[in-house]
């Protein structure tokens, strides 16, 4: 079922404290493709779902990512006007359009810059264009690229708000790494790894996860790994103190392999490497 994840709830919430009116996130049964379904509703197999053919399973990250997340939020109202959404709307744009790190996640906002004529800013091509239904005059849609599911959203809209913000930067590896993460070890759901009922203790361990990008603190986003794993998509963790490697990097067989098994072995981790290395050249 499609369901509003922790990320965009937070961000509502946000919203909401500072006198905004969230008009929703998880798309009700008018809602036949798009950001705001979920696979499940995309992929309903009878319809009225598009599948393949909905515009938000065709990017590269949206299709890393797609899960049965919704991935999109309608903003209301802020402070009761809607001449004060739009103020916020056209200072969100220029924020996108002036800094690739801010807009790394976002996919589209589609808005009215003067309650008369809508907008749609697309991330993809950092580029403002004419178009969008008329309901845009009165609300404010934000989409994000789907595999942005686990990652904060709100420190876009904190300066806005006049709350001092450090941008957590994000850096892609261009050689794919994963960690070994110890028996013992924390995961966060929050990249400041602060205490929440989402992080995770590892046990079992100790057990390797791949790596998708460095934050410029240090600390590292990886894919969270089961013990007995069967999702095709890995949540997103945070984890700091532990030293990323190279897939590629020859790993010493068990004294008891045989060289043609030591072979096929790290001939699969090479192409794990070439695999993984794609998927994150195309975030």
């Amino acid at each position: 079922m499609s369901f509003a994840p922790a990320s965009l709830i937070a961000l509502a919430d946000y919203w909401k404290a500072n006198g905004g009116v969230l008009l929703g996130i998880v798309g009700n049964d008018a809602h036949l493709a798009g950001y705001h379904l979920g696979k499940d509703r995309i992929y309903d197999g009878s319809g009225p779902g598009q599948g393949d053919n909905d515009y938000s399973v065709q990017l590269p990250r949206d299709k890393a990512g797609l899960t049965n997340a919704a991935s999109a939020i309608d903003l209301g109202k802020l402070n009761g006007q809607y001449k004060n959404l739009r103020s916020f709307s056209r200072w969100l744009v220029a924020q996108l359009m002036a800094d690739a790190v801010v807009r790394r996640d976002f996919r589209e906002v589609i808005y009215s810059p003067d309650g008369l004529k809508v907008q749609r800013y697309s991330a993809i091509d950092n580029d403002i264009h004419a178009g969008g239904d008329t309901s845009h005059l009165t609300h404010t849609h934000l989409s994000y690229l789907r595999d942005s599911q686990g990652r904060d959203k709100t420190f876009v809209f904190r300066p806005y708000f006049a709350e001092d913000v450090t941008v957590p930067v994000f850096k892609a590896f261009a050689t794919p790494k994963y960690v070994t993460v110890p028996d013992g070890a924390w995961l966060y759901k929050k990249a400041d790894l602060s205490t929440d009922a989402g992080n995770i203790q590892i046990s079992p361990g100790p057990r390797d996860m791949p790596v998708s990008g460095k934050l410029s603190d240090g600390t590292l986003i990886i894919g969270y790994v089961d013990t007995t794993p069967t999702e095709l998509e890995l949540a997103t963790y945070y984890v700091k103190g532990l030293a990323p490697r190279d897939y590629s990097a020859p790993v010493p067989p068990p004294a008891d392999c045989t060289a043609e098994v030591a072979a096929a072995t790290q001939a699969e981790r090479e192409r794990i490497a070439v695999a993984e290395g794609d998927r994150i050249r195309a975030i």
